[in-house]
């Protein structure tokens, strides 16, 4: 009685291949989805770090000039994700800037691209675009504030 039972044994290892064969790439983009989505939501923590440390930075006036406060914001994102060249980084005061005082608003926007796997079949969020923006209530005055556009 050796035999039949031999024989059902290889024929029920060959469906497991088959069935291994077949779920695999499903698993496997499943698991490369979590990763990528993970890389998402850092650099969309991360974004909403920075941005918040620009307004923090900007409501006591460092840096004064707009050129070095979008450098210094696009290399903390570039530090973050390596994409800081492409990154749009805008602040703006709630009162126009030749009138800025203390207690107004400052907003700093940040918008950048996050890692991407490039994963075939598997949409990305916002095709990977992150953008963050934190408001810092205004503590000192530079003698010329300036909005970055």
């Amino acid at each position: 009685m050796a035999g039949p039972s031999r024989a059902r044994a290889r024929v029920d290892r060959g469906a497991a291949v088959v069935e291994f064969a077949l779920l695999v790439p499903v698993l496997l983009l499943l698991v490369f989805g979590i990763i990528q989505y993970g890389f998402y939501f850092w650099a969309m923590q991360g974004g909403s770090d920075i941005a918040r440390s620009a307004a923090r930075s900007a409501a006591v006036g460092n840096p004064p000039t707009c050129s070095a406060f979008t450098s210094g914001v696009r290399q903390q994102i570039n530090d973050l994700t390596g994409t800081g060249t492409g990154a749009v980084v805008t602040r703006s005061y709630s009162t126009a800037p030749p009138a800025v005082k203390v207690g107004d608003t400052v907003t700093v926007r940040v918008e950048f691209t996050s890692f991407d796997l490039h994963l075939p079949f598997l949409p990305f969020v916002h095709d990977g675009r992150v953008s963050q923006t934190a408001k810092a209530r205004v503590d000192y005055v530079p003698s010329q504030p300036q909005a970055c556009p």
